[in-house]
């Protein structure tokens, strides 16, 4: 049975998009899984084969021109979007390490920027007239723990991307709360898969004696955030910036 409800999830090939998709497509949501990778149009089919209303598309975020294109397309099928995940996000490492400020480079700082947070005010910009004449919508805008706290190990343009993923998004609740929009950040701390895989073992070690809870995250464990703040119950919950981090960051 389906909601009625067009949902928008970016990098769902795998990790954290991956279980979010998931999740809302199980709930009924008909659910657009946007990555890069290929892999993201066999995980659609593999839910649709399970009778869920999913489907992949492969697209370059960084490419203004084609995203827009693609966006305006979504809006002709669906007539409206009404839920955003902005996932998608790349954090390069040097040798499995971060890269100091010196060391990032004009072309690695946009890079990063480009993915983290361009591309996501992009996707919010054209989507939101459409939320805002239907009268409802939901963003949530995954952040990082590496932008609430000392950033030990992320590096700076990564840090940078995802502190101005809060402010967009608050700025988003703002103008969107009397639209019946609702916008929120989730910061998730160390994760099983995506961004850590390219950690080294030392980071990783490093990170886990920084939970107290004393282990890794798993993207169901935010896809789970994400699940109930689209939800009726989190209609009261906007402008947030939600720690999903095992204690790591306390605030």
């Amino acid at each position: 049975m389906t909601t009625g409800k067009t949902a928008l999830v970016t990098g769902a090939a795998s990790g954290i998009g991956l279980a979010t998709a998931t999740r809302l497509a199980k709930q009924g949501i008909t659910t657009l899984m946007v990555d890069r990778s290929v892999e993201v149009e066999k995980a659609a089919r593999a839910l649709t084969d399970q009778g869920r209303e999913a489907v992949g598309h492969v697209l370059e975020l960084t490419d203004t021109a084609v995203l827009d294109a693609w966006l305006k397309a979504r809006l002709d099928e669906y007539g409206a979007i009404d839920i955003i995940v902005n996932n998608a996000g790349i954090h390069p490492k040097k040798d499995g390490v971060k890269f100091l400020v010196e060391e990032i480079g004009m072309d690695g700082w946009h890079e990063v920027l480009a993915v983290n947070l361009h591309a996501p005010f992009q996707i919010c910009a054209t989507l939101l007239p459409a939320m805002k004449a239907k009268g409802w919508g939901r963003i949530v805008n995954i952040g990082s723990a590496g932008a609430r706290n000392r950033p030990r190990i992320p590096s700076a343009h990564y840090v940078t991307s995802k502190a101005g993923i809060a402010g967009l998004t608050t700025s988003i609740a703002e103008e969107g709360a009397a639209h019946g929009i609702t916008a929120n950040t989730v910061a998730p701390g160390p994760i099983k898969k995506g961004l850590t895989a390219s950690s080294s073992a030392a980071q990783i070690e490093r990170l886990t004696q920084g939970v107290p809870v004393g282990r890794y995250g798993t993207p169901d464990e935010i896809a789970s955030m994400v699940a109930f703040l689209i939800s009726e119950d989190a209609a009261f919950v906007t402008g947030a910036v939600i720690d999903v981090n095992g204690g790591s960051v306390m605030r």
